[in-house]
């Protein structure tokens, strides 16, 4: 198989984790991050709300549009070059942005930092899957995972902590020192080319291969509707929980309630990862989609009414199956294609976990339309409702070793190699 992840192991691979970690968090970090500054550079530069606005929106839709056409340029010449490019790409923009002298140039730092992210992110968990061992691959899929679920988290209260010491600019420039060490770091330890030559498959592997291409396709085509479905239902638990305790314990509740919802989905996600590598991709998916589903049911079915505790273990439940759900599915969507086009296939998986997730934030005016007098309790039936449609979809997802992931590697494995 492509990439041979047991034979270069050893010293590079910390500098390997750090720069795959790095490359894969500073998108969800600053994605969250930003919002807290909004009130401070809207008065600086005297700026309307909807323009402002642009700064969030305007990454978001960049983030959700750019990822696939960055994981297939990596596909089609060079992860490695591709992945320390979008990190410089993402930093310089950082450091624009620190020093931007209006809110347009700081818009144009934003897409600039959206246009890095999105060579970064999908090329490190292509590069992830070439060089961890398929027995432990979704071990390493679910550290970032947690990784990516603590920077969503994170990046509010950081956030805040910067603009109230140094200063808006600072959400900026704090993003500068870890990507220098994590491009010094990738540039000493990511392989220079990766993968190997395929020797030519005959007529019978051939026409295997072929038929575990369609499979493949449609496992993929599984796995990112199962993923932009269950970020829908995480995304209308962020917008409805807040909205719930409005008139229920106080909003000033709902930061711990959501801390409850994000770190054990942070928790459950290299746990279930190990576990995924041990039963399948498939088994761990669905059981943790039936989790998150069992996790909003109380909040649908009796919406204010709950107590803070309950409230609280509804979506700690919730937030185990949301991490159990989302590494078996993301790993399992990179595997279903052959390791050759995993970049792009990571890139459509992020581009429908930021789909989904706008999806989700949008869906309260349909609540309040279908349930005028119940919207939360709508607004998390229809979390359910997601949540449940994934775990059909993410039915059609296939094992740690299937045999569709190994023949379509065989077919396509070594295509990428003499462009690298």
């Amino acid at each position: 198989m492509i990439g041979r992840p047991t034979q270069r192991t050893g010293n590079a691979m910390p500098g390997v984790v750090v720069t795959v970690l790095v490359a894969t968090v500073v998108s969800p970090l600053n994605a969250t991050m930003i919002v807290v500054a909004l009130p401070q550079a809207r008065l600086e530069f005297q700026a309307g709300l909807g323009a402002s606005s642009l700064l969030v929106t305007g990454y978001l839709v960049a983030m959700a549009v750019l990822p696939p056409i960055g994981g297939r340029l990596g596909d089609r010449w060079n992860r490695r070059s591709l992945l320390l490019a979008g990190l410089a790409v993402f930093g310089a923009a950082a450091l624009a942005g620190a020093v931007a002298p209006s809110l347009a140039a700081l818009v144009a730092c934003r897409l600039a930092q959206a246009a890095g992210g999105a060579l970064a992110f999908p090329n490190a968990l292509a590069i992830l899957r070439e060089r961890v061992t398929l027995r432990r691959r979704g071990l390493g899929f679910g550290f970032v995972g947690a990784a990516m679920a603590l920077a969503a988290a994170a990046g509010p209260p950081l956030g805040q902590l910067l603009v109230s010491h140094w200063g808006w600019r600072w959400v900026f420039a704090v993003n500068v020192p870890p990507v220098a060490v994590a491009i010094a770091l990738g540039w000493r330890s990511l392989p220079r080319v990766t993968g190997s030559p395929q020797p030519a498959a005959d007529t019978t592997d051939a026409a295997r291969a072929g038929r575990a291409r369609l499979r493949s396709s449609s496992g993929l085509a599984a796995a990112a509707l199962a993923l932009g479905l269950s970020n829908l239902a995480l995304y209308a638990a962020l917008v409805g929980t807040p909205l719930l305790l409005s008139t229920a314990s106080g909003a000033t509740q709902s930061g711990l309630l959501l801390t409850a919802l994000l770190a054990t989905a942070a928790l459950a996600a290299p746990i279930a990862g190990r576990l995924a590598d041990v039963r399948g991709r498939r088994a761990v998916a669905v059981g943790g989609l039936c989790v998150l589903a069992a996790g909003f049911l109380p909040l649908a079915a009796a919406g204010e009414r709950l107590g803070l505790q309950a409230m609280a273990a509804g979506l700690a439940v919730a937030g185990l199956g949301l991490g159990a759900s989302s590494t078996a599915i993301q790993v399992g969507g990179i595997e279903a294609v052959g390791a050759a086009a995993s970049g792009a296939a990571a890139g459509l998986l992020g581009t429908c976990r930021y789909v989904g997730g706008a999806a989700g934030s949008s869906i309260l005016p349909l609540a309040v339309v279908l349930a005028p007098g119940r919207p939360l309790n709508a607004l998390f039936g229809m979390a359910v409702v997601a949540a449940l449609l994934a775990m059909v979809a993410s039915a059609r997802l296939g094992g740690p070793a299937s045999r569709t992931s190994q023949l379509t590697e065989v077919a396509v494995g070594g295509a990428r190699s003499a462009n690298a």
